[in-house]
This record gives structure tokens, C-alpha cells and sequence, in this order.
């Protein structure tokens, strides 16, 4: 047989078949022969395949054949699992679910209708008025046919001008149905075609309003979306706020709790606007606290401003509804484009002087900066072409009653020293009573007490010199009361009397009021001991000698060595420097000081607290000083200024007492006497209370 036919017969039949699923492996095989081999295979009967490329070839068609069968089987499987499924859903009345549609299936026709359609639009105010003065203008929307927001059952009635759905997180949280449900029968309703929310505190809520108008069911609504806002000179709406809630706060029989709490005492008592104002409201604008920064007009119109479009904003200002409500009628038509009719105007005005000029004081400062921060963002970022341009400035509030003269304290807080004053201080200022400024290079305490009638350097320079520290207290709004903490000024009641008595002062002197503690003298000489010691301790481990001249501390070491007196021998050292009358150590000598201070002041103007009082009932010495100054305070007063001094000597050894009470025994006996007889302001305690000796049995100390 020729070559070609026996090439023939390999490449014919199954012979061809087997030939195609050779390996790779078995056509490597096979390309190795050698050249003889590939003589006598080309004339052989039949060409022989080996045994492991037929094996393979065998694998591999059963393989193929296994996953056609497991294929099929599947799917037929599925389609019965799905035809089970969708007869029993129908026998349960249940919808089956969507499933992915094959859209090379599908009919043009059927490809369009059974897409699922976009959700049915809201229906949504076209117009927010928002901030102060939202009631005028709502008042006149509403009576000439603006759409009410609609009340539910259990919501006040309020809820009828103001929603209260972007400032109430409770209400937000529901959603925009929620909201869109309050304007529904708008749709039914004839009227001017405006659907109005007149809700003020929005005015903090742009980025909620953004959220919810954005949404693809509420797109047209934002297309439509006029916001309106009107701006009242921050302090004046401050107390318009203000009176709005001492008025639910008369009608409400729960006083403590209510939106009107923060206007109220921790007693119940409610606030005047002047406390309200130091209290809540310049504490929590400098802080920018969101309940209190409604009056921070310029970081919520850039806000505003950023999330909507600027024409989208009417700016108008409060002063012209009151001053030209015609004008502002006008302006607001006109960006509505819609003249509702009826007549804008103004109720509720506030005059000049019915603002307290304290309060003024306190806020002006702290609204000036965004003020400003207003005017330029509205000059930079011009609105509707109806807006008022430039945007005026708000009218001052400043009261005509200007202040003339030196400023001066009107109350001196004269001692003792070691009695208490510094706790009573730090309560007073804490509250609001101001201060003494200290100048640069002046000590830090200099801040409670100017120490001006006991330092003959400073007391020569003059009234101007101690009036310049209270200066700031006009600025600051502070000058209802004005205090100095000094507790020396109780050796001083002549060089008080000359300052006051000069023309330069006013009438400062028929305004002073002084309050003085008193400590049972030995007691109060231990108190003093134990500072002394802590400040010498000090500067002994700052490398300074502690009985240098010059220091307040050196008469509690002996100039020897430097080692700490006992208390005893301290008490020795005054008792010899009381007997020759240095002033330094007169100041427990209580009656002698006293006498002077009526001989030359009202005996009414002056408090005498107990110190044993502020130990054992501060809530009482609290009392007797709110009283007396006509001022309610908040906070509690803290007994004293306690220290944890490990070297502190803690209580009067008996040694002491010997030493000391023979000197003070009369002087108290005296003292009690004069208090009796010479009765002071009526909430002072009476009788005094006689002075009592906190006695160690320790003999050594």
C-alpha cells in the first residue's frame, strides 16, 4: 500500500477520531521516533496509539459528559422549586417577588411600562420665615391667606404658625413624610398659594432644611423655596426672649422646669434680665453653645448661603418694620411676587430705656464682632434685588444715662483677715460682682484686693490710681456692683471716708456698702501662722532665706538659725508687739476698729458676718449677704479656703490660749457689748454670737 493511502486510513474513520484526542504528551511521544521507526509506522497494517494517550483521551470525554448531566439536572431542579414556590404564594394571596426581568425577552412596550415608577412628589412649604420677628410677619401672611401648617391631635397649638420640625430632633427624625403631612390640605385649600412654616429657631438648621428639600420627592419644593429671614438687634431680641419667658414662667406652676428654666434661680426665684443676661447668656455665646447663638447673625446667614442660593434669601431688617413697616411690606411682596394685601406692622417695640443699661453693657460687646462680621458678608454677598442695600446697621441700644465721675466700688469687703474673705470673695466675683483689675507688674492677688488704704505707696497716688482699676467694669457691664476684697481695710476707716468724701467720687459714699468677718482672734492669729509658714517653706526651697527683712513670714523663725517658731512662741511675739500697738498686729483688736467705722459711716451700710456662722451654715451667711446687697446669687457659698498642708498646725494648743486670752478677753467682752447696743442692717445675726476657742490638749505645737 502506497504511503499516501496508508496516510489516508490513520486520518479516516475512528481512526481520525482517536487521532484528535491524542495528548500532547503522546505527540511528543511520537515526534521522537527515529527516522527508521517512521519508515516501518508508514507501512505497518494499522498505526498502534499508546495505551496513555488513549486513557486520557478517555478521562477527559467522561469528564464532559458528567457536567452536561449534572447541568441539567440542576436546572430542571430549580424550575420545579420556583413553580412550587409561586403556586403556594398564590394559594396565600402573597405578591412573589420581583425578579430581574430578561430584558432581550421583552417586548419595547413592556420594557418601558414595567419599570418601577419614581415616587410621587411632597408637598412642602415654599416659604420659611425665619428668626426674630417671625411673629409680625407671619401674623400678616397667615390673616391675608398664607396655608397654616396643620396641628394633630396632642400637639399645641402653636404648632399652627411653627412647625418645630428642623430644630426638635424628635420631630426631624421622622422624616419628611412627617413634615410633608402638615401642608397636605394646603392642596385642597384657596388662598394666596403660599405654604408658609414661621418657625424662628430654623434660622440654626440650614443643613437639615438642605436635606430634606433635596431629596428627589421634594425637588420641585426646592425649586419654589423662598426663605425669608428677619434680624432684631441681638440684645433687644435677648429681652424680648427673655420677657417671653418670664411670662410662661408666672403662668406655669412647675417654676423649675419648662424652657424658661434657665431663667431661673436654683430656689425657683426667677432672674432679672440684668442676672439673666451675666448668668446664661454671656457665659454661653462666648462659648457658642447652640441653644444660646441664635444672636450670631453672620456664621448662620454663610451657612445659609452656601447650601442655597443667595437669591434664594430675603435679609430684612427688623428696625425697618418698626420704623417703615410700609417699606418692609413692600420688600417682601415684591420677593414673593405676590401682593397678599392686608398691612404689616410692628407690636411688640422696645424702647431705649427699657433695656437696662447693665445688661446692654454685658451683651454689646459680645455681639459687636458678628454684627460686623453680618454687615460685610451681606455687602460682599448681595441678595434679590429688593433687599435692602447696604444692609443698615442695627440702631444702638446705648442708654441715654451716661456715667459721670470716678468709677469706685460700692462695696468693700474691709475683713479680717484670715476670717473668710477670700471665700466670700471668690463666691461674689464668681457671680458676677466685679473685680479690681491688677496692672502689669502688680501681683496676681491684686485681682481680689487692691490693697490701697493699707499701702501708704500706693494710697498717695491718689483717687484716680485706685479708680483706674475699676474702670473696666463700665466697659464690661459690670458696674451694679463693684467690689474690694482687701481685709486690711479694716484699720483704714478714716482714709476710706477721705477718698469717698471728695467731689471726684459723686455721690460714690451714700452707695458704699461694707461687710466685715470676724474670727475669734486666736484662732484667726493660728490661721495667719500657718500661711506664714507655708509661704516661708516656699521660698526656702526656692534657695531664699525666710527671715529676710521685707517678708510678711519672718516673724515665724528665729532669726538664728532659720528654724520654724512653735505656734506658741509665735503667739508670745504678738502678744509683746500688740501690747506696744504695732499695726500689724491690731487687726483682731475688733471693737476699736469698729467703733471708728460707725463714728463715720451709717451703722445700716455695715454687715458684721460671724466667721464660726460660714463654718457651721454658709447657706445663712449666704442669706444675710444677698440680702443685704439686694442681690440674688447663684452657686453655694464654700465655708473657707481649706488647705491639706501636711505641716499645718490644725488646732490651738493649750499654751497658746494662755498666752493670747488674757489679751483678748476684754477686747471680746467689749466688742459684744457694742454690737448689742449699736444695731447694724436687719438681716444681721443678734445677738453676735461669742466667739468660740477650737482648744488642743497638746501643749507642744
Amino acid at each position: 500500500m502506497s504511503n499516501f493511502v496508508m496516510r489516508k486510513r490513520v486520518l479516516s474513520g475512528k481512526d481520525a477520531t482517536s487521532a484528535s484526542a491524542m495528548t500532547p504528551a503522546v505527540i511528543a511521544h511520537m515526534g521522537n521516533k527515529t527516522k527508521d521507526e517512521k519508515k516501518r509506522s508508514a507501512f505497518s497494517p494499522a498505526t498502534k496509539i499508546p495505551m496513555t494517550a488513549l486513557l486520557g483521551s478517555l478521562v477527559f470525554v467522561g469528564l464532559g459528559c458528567l457536567l452536561m448531566v449534572i447541568r441539567n439536572f440542576t436546572e430542571t431542579r430549580l424550575a420545579e422549586a420556583t413553580q412550587t414556590t409561586d403556586e403556594m404564594m398564590k394559594s396565600q394571596n402573597i405578591n412573589p417577588p420581583l425578579r430581574r426581568p430578561n430584558l432581550m425577552e421583552l417586548s419595547p412596550e413592556q420594557k418601558i411600562t414595567d419599570r418601577p415608577s419614581p415616587k410621587p412628589t411632597v408637598t412642602l412649604p415654599n416659604v420659611l420665615l425665619i428668626e426674630a420677628g417671625t411673629s409680625v410677619v407671619s401674623n400678616w401672611l397667615f390673616q391675608t391667606g398664607a396655608c397654616h401648617p396643620q396641628v394633630f391631635e396632642g400637639e399645641p397649638s402653636y404648632y399652627a404658625n411653627q412647625v418645630q420640625f428642623f430644630d426638635q430632633d424628635h420631630r426631624y427624625n421622622q422624616g419628611l413624610e412627617f413634615y410633608s403631612k402638615r401642608y397636605e390640605h394646603c392642596q385642597n385649600e384657596e388662598g394666596t398659594g403660599f405654604l408658609l412654616d414661621a418657625t424662628p429657631n430654623t434660622l440654626e438648621f440650614a443643613q437639615r432644611v438642605y436635606d430634606i428639600y433635596s431629596q428627589d420627592s421634594a425637588r420641585d419644593a426646592m425649586a419654589t423655596l423662598k426663605l425669608i429671614f428677619v434680624l432684631r438687634e441681638p440684645v433687644e431680641r435677648e429681652l424680648v426672649a427673655y420677657n417671653l419667658k418670664a411670662n410662661d414662667y408666672r403662668q406655669s406652676t412647675d417654676k423649675k422646669n419648662g424652657w424658661f428654666s434657665d431663667a431661673v434661680h436654683e430656689d425657683g426665684t426667677l432672674m432679672t434680665f440684668e442676672q439673666y443676661s451675666l448668668k446664661i447668656l454671656r457665659m454661653y455665646i462666648k462659648e457658642k453653645l447652640d441653644y444660646y447663638r441664635s444672636g450670631l447673625y453672620a456664621m448662620h446667614l454663610k451657612e445659609w448661603a452656601r447650601l442655597f442660593k443667595r437669591s434664594q434669601l430675603l435679609v430684612v431688617n427688623y428696625d425697618e418694620i418698626r420704623d417703615e413697616p410700609s417699606k418692609a411690606q413692600w420688600r417682601i411682596e415684591q420677593f414673593l411676587g405676590k401682593n397678599p394685601g392686608g398691612t404689616l406692622s410692628a407690636y411688640d417695640v422696645i424702647h431705649t430705656e427699657d433695656i437696662p443699661t447693665r445688661a446692654i453693657k454685658l451683651l454689646e460687646p459680645l455681639f459687636w464682632k458678628s454684627n460686623n462680621e453680618m454687615y460685610d458678608f451681606l455687602r460682599d454677598n448681595p441678595g434679590p434685588l429688593v433687599e435692602q442695600s447696604p444692609f443698615s446697621r442695627f440702631e444702638q441700644r446705648t442708654n441715654p444715662k451716661e456715667h459721670r465721675g470716678l468709677v469706685l466700688p460700692n462695696v468693700l469687703l474691709i475683713g479680717a483677715q484670715k476670717a473668710g474673705t477670700s471665700a466670700v470673695a471668690e463666691w461674689l466675683f464668681s457671680n458676677g460682682v466685679c473685680n479690681p483689675e491688677a496692672f502689669d507688674g502688680e501681683p496676681f492677688f491684686f485681682n481680689k484686693e487692691a490693697q490701697f488704704f493699707d499701702n501708704d505707696q500706693r494710697y498717695k497716688q491718689g483717687i484716680e490710681f485706685y479708680a483706674k482699676r475699676f474702670e473696666h467694669c463700665i466697659d464690661e457691664g459690670l458696674d451694679e456692683l463693684i467690689m474690694d476684697g482687701t481685709p486690711n481695710t479694716i484699720e483704714h476707716p478714716q482714709r476710706v471716708h477721705d477718698i469717698y468724701s471728695q467731689p471726684a467720687a459723686g455721690d460714690a459714699i451714700a452707695k458704699l456698702k461694707l461687710i466685715v468677718i470676724l474670727r475669734e482672734p486666736i484662732d484667726r492669729e493660728l490661721s495667719s501662722f500657718n500661711h506664714k509658714v507655708f509661704d516661708y517653706k516656699e521660698a526656702e526651697a526656692k534657695g531664699k532665706r525666710g527671715w529676710v527683712n521685707g517678708t510678711w513670714y519672718r516673724d515665724v523663725v528665729h532669726k538664728q538659725d532659720g528654724t520654724i517658731k512653735t505656734f506658741t512662741e509665735y503667739c508670745e511675739f504678738v502678744k509683746l508687739y500688740m501690747m506696744v500697738g504695732a499695726p500689724t498686729y491690731k487687726i483682731s483688736r475688733y471693737v476699736e476698729h469698729l467703733k471708728n467705722w460707725v463714728r463715720l459711716f451709717d451703722r445700716n451700710r455695715l454687715l458684721v458676718l460671724s466667721y464660726d456662722e460660714l463654718l457651721d451654715d454658709p447657706t445663712k451667711v449666704q442669706w444675710r449677704i444677698e440680702q443685704f446687697l439686694g442681690t440674688k446669687f447663684d452657686g453655694a457659698l464654700a465655708k473657707t479656703n481649706q488647705s491639706g498642708s501636711a505641716s499645718k498646725v490644725k488646732e490651738i494648743p493649750h499654751s497658746a490660749v494662755q498666752v493670747l486670752e488674757p489679751v483678748f478677753h476684754d477686747l471680746n467682752e467689749e466688742l459684744y457689748k457694742f454690737l448689742n447696743n449699736t444695731p447694724g442692717p436687719p438681716m444681721e445675726q443678734t445677738p453676735f454670737p461669742r466667739f468660740y476657742v477650737r482648744e488642743s490638749k497638746n501643749t507642744d505645737l
